[in-house]
C-alpha cells in the first residue's frame, strides 16, 4: 500500500533522504556485516514488569527470528498490507515482532500500553485490522485477556498472537515460533508494486488538525495516519545524525516501538547505525540510570521531565552518556547539568520531530523556522523537515494561561506523513493538506526571536492533549464523562503534576437533585473500558462548565480556577 505521492517521492529521493530500502532489509544488511555484534538486550529486570526471561540477541540471531516470524505470519494467511495491532512493552519480543511485520509486508497499528478495550476496538475498526500482537501483561495490566475479549467482539480479527512467558488460553504463543526459528527459514519477499520503501509500515489514529477539523463543538474527526518506511527513515536520520549514533553506540530506551519517540528516536537510529539497543520499562528513573550504566550506554532516551535526574544518576555511576531528552508539547526550560551532552528532541505532534544539540545546559535551543536537517550546524545537512508558523485566530478555549501564541506550527518534508489512507470520498475532502504540502500540527508556537526567526512550542491549540505516548481527543472524552447517569454536563481538563507530568482531570456538573458520588462515577467511567490515560486523576464538582460564545469549553481558564481552589 503506497502512501507517498510520486512527485514527493522523486523530490526526496533526489535529495538523498529517501531510497528503496525497507527496515527489514536493513536488518539483513547488519546481519551480514556484523553478525556477532550485540543487537538487542532486554533490561535485566524484565521478569519484574512483564513475562519472560531477559535475552540478548546478536544481529544474526535477530535476522533469524525476524525471518521465522515473518514466514509464520505469511503461512497463517496474513497477506501483505494486512493491518496488525501491536500492544507490547519495550522488549526484544516487541522489536522482533515489529521488524517481522515489516519483513512480511504487514502494516503495524501501535496501541499504547495504557489503552484498553474501547481504544483497541476503535483502532481495529478504523484501520480494518485483522490481527493483534501483544503480551500476557505489563505491570499487572492484562493485555492478553483484554485483547482476547476485543477479538471475540470483532468478527474481523482472525488471530491474536502473544510473546513472552505464559500467555492466556486462546492466544497463539510466539515462543513456539522462536524455538523453531532456525528450521523455519526465510519467507519469500512480499510482492510490493513500485518502490517498496514507499509502502505503509505503520498506521495510527490522529485527529485532523486545522480549523476545518474543529468547526463544531463536540464534533471529532479522527482518521488513520499512515507512515511509509521512507517517512520513518527520514525521521530517524535527524536523531541519528544530531546525536552522532554510530555502530559502536549502545542506546538505552524505555519506549516501546510505537509512536514518534519509540520508533523515530529509538528504533530507527539504532537500526540505521547497526548499533546495540537496550530496551525495557524502568519502574523508576534511578532504575533506568542503573541499567544504562551497567550496559555502558553511550546514549540514553528519557522524557525531558526526568532527564536531569537521570543525568545526575549517570554521573554518580561514572557514565557520560548523551541524553536524548524527549520534549513535551507544553513549553518549559528543563535545565540539565553542566558538561552533560544533551540532544533536545521536540516531537511535532504525530508528524515528525526536531533534534537539536543543546548549547546552554540551562535551556533548550529555540527551534528555527525553515528547512531543517542534521547535524544542525552542518553546511550541507540533508533536508528532513520544514517548519513555518501560520497566524491563527486566538480563541480563548485554546490559549494556555498567561501565554501569547504566535500561531500554529505547520510542517512538510521528508518525514511528514499525510492522511492518505484509503477512506471514503466524504472524509477525503477534509484532509488538511494545502496545495503546497503543508500540514497543520495542532500545536501552537511562541516566537522567541525575529532575526533569526525562532520559536518554542506553546501547547496544543486544538481539542487534544498528549499524555505519555497517547494523544487524547478531549472533546470525545467529554462525551464519555457526560454519558454516566446522574451527570448533567462534564468536561475533561488537563492538569500538570511536577512529578508525573500532564494528566486528565474531570469537571462534573451533577443533575439537579442528585447526590454526586465521585467514586461511583469513576467506576462507571472505567466500566466504559477507556484507556488508563483517559481516566481522571482528580474529579471536581462544579455548578456549570465554562464555555465561550461558540459553545467550546474554556479548559485553560477552568483548570486554573479549579486548581487554585483550597
Amino acid at each position: 500500500m503506497i502512501v507517498a505521492r510520486e512527485d514527493e517521492s522523486r523530490v526526496h529521493t533526489a535529495s538523498g533522504v529517501w531510497g528503496r530500502v525497507t527496515l527489514d532489509q536493513i536488518v539483513a544488511k547488519n546481519a551480514e556485516s556484523r553478525p556477532d555484534h550485540p543487537a538487542l538486550i532486554d533490561f535485566a529486570d524484565r521478569a519484574v514488569w512483564t513475562h519472560g526471561a531477559p535475552e540478548i540477541l546478536t544481529w544474526r540471531d535477530l535476522r533469524t527470528r525476524v525471518d521465522a516470524l515473518a514466514a509464520f505470519f505469511l503461512a497463517v494467511g496474513l497477506a501483505p498490507d494486512t493491518v496488525t495491532v501491536f500492544q507490547m512493552p519495550p522488549t526484544i519480543d516487541a522489536v522482533v515482532a515489529f521488524l517481522a511485520a515489516s519483513r512480511a509486508g504487514l502494516v503495524v497499528a501501535p496501541l499504547p500500553l495504557g489503552a484498553r478495550e474501547a481504544d483497541a476496538i476503535d483502532l481495529c475498526r478504523a484501520t480494518g485490522a485483522k490481527a493483534i500482537v501483544t503480551v500476557a501483561e505489563t505491570e499487572g495490566e492484562a493485555h492478553g485477556e483484554r485483547l482476547r475479549t476485543v477479538a471475540a467482539e470483532l468478527f474481523q480479527i482472525r488471530f491474536v498472537f502473544a510473546a513472552g512467558g505464559d500467555v492466556p488460553d486462546g492466544l497463539i504463543d510466539l515462543a513456539m515460533v522462536f524455538a523453531e526459528a532456525d528450521s523455519l527459514g526465510a519467507p519469500a519477499e512480499p510482492a510490493r508494486r513500485g518502490n517498496p520503501a514507499d509502502h505503509a509500515l505503520t498506521v495510527e489514529i490522529a485527529a485532523l488538525p486545522g480549523e476545518e477539523a474543529t468547526d463544531q463543538p463536540g464534533e471529532t474527526r479522527r482518521v488513520p495516519l499512515p507512515r511509509s518506511h521512507n517517512h520513518w527513515i527520514a525521521t530517524g536520520l535527524m536523531t541519528l545524525l544530531e546525536a552522532r549514533i554510530d555502530a559502536d553506540s549502545v542506546v538505552v530506551s524505555p519506549f516501546a516501538p510505537s509512536g514518534t519517540a519509540g520508533i523515530g528516536v529509538a528504533l530507527i537510529p539504532w537500526l540505521l547505525a547497526g548499533a546495540t539497543l537496550v530496551t525495557g520499562l524502568p519502574l523508576t528513573t534511578d532504575r533506568l540510570a542503573e541499567e544504562a550504566a551497567s550496559r555502558g550506554a553511550t546514549h540514553v532516551l528519557a522524557p525531558i521531565r526526568f532527564a536531569r535526574r537521570i543525568a545526575e544518576r549517570l554521573t554518580l555511576n561514572r557514565n557520560d552518556a548523551t541524553i536524548l531528552a524527549i520534549g513535551e508539547e507544553e513549553p518549559g526550560d528543563w535545565p540539565m547539568p553542566l558538561g552533560r551532552t544533551t540532544i533536545d528532541v521536540t516531537l511535532v505532534g504525530a508528524f515528525g520531530l526536531v533534534a537539536r544539540r543543546r548549547v546552554d545546559a540551562l535551556v533548550p535551543r529555540p527551534l528555527p523556522i525553515g528547512i531543517l536537517g542534521a547535524p544542525a550546524d552542518a553546511d550541507l545537512a540533508p533536508p528532513l523537515i520544514e517548519l513555518r508558523i501560520r497566524a491563527m485566530a486566538q480563541r480563548a478555549a485554546q490559549m494556555p494561561p498567561n501565554r501569547t501564541l504566535g500561531g500554529e506550527i505547520q510542517v512538510r518534508g521528508a518525514m511528514v506523513p499525510h492522511f492518505n489512507w484509503p477512506t471514503t470520498a466524504q472524509e477525503r475532502r477534509h484532509r488538511p493538506r494545502d496545495p503546497e504540502g503543508w500540514m497543520a500540527s495542532g500545536i501552537g508556537a511562541r516566537i522567541v526571536s525575529a532575526q533569526p526567526p525562532t520559536f518554542e512550542v506553546g501547547g496544543r491549540v486544538d481539542a487534544a492533549v498528549r499524555i505519555g505516548q497517547t494523544t487524547i481527543d478531549l472533546e470525545a472524552l467529554d462525551l464519555v464523562y457526560r454519558s454516566v447517569d446522574g451527570v448533567a454536563d462534564a468536561a475533561a481538563l488537563v492538569v500538570v503534576d511536577d512529578v508525573d507530568g500532564p494528566g486528565i482531570a474531570a469537571a462534573v456538573v451533577p443533575k439537579s437533585g442528585t447526590r454526586f458520588d465521585a467514586e461511583a462515577w469513576l467506576a462507571a467511567v472505567e466500566a466504559t473500558r477507556i484507556g488508563l490515560a483517559r481516566l481522571p486523576r482528580r474529579v471536581f464538582t462544579v455548578p456549570a462548565i465554562a464555555r465561550g460564545p461558540s459553545g467550546r469549553v474554556l479548559r485553560g481558564g477552568m483548570t486554573q480556577h479549579l486548581m487554585a481552589r483550597p
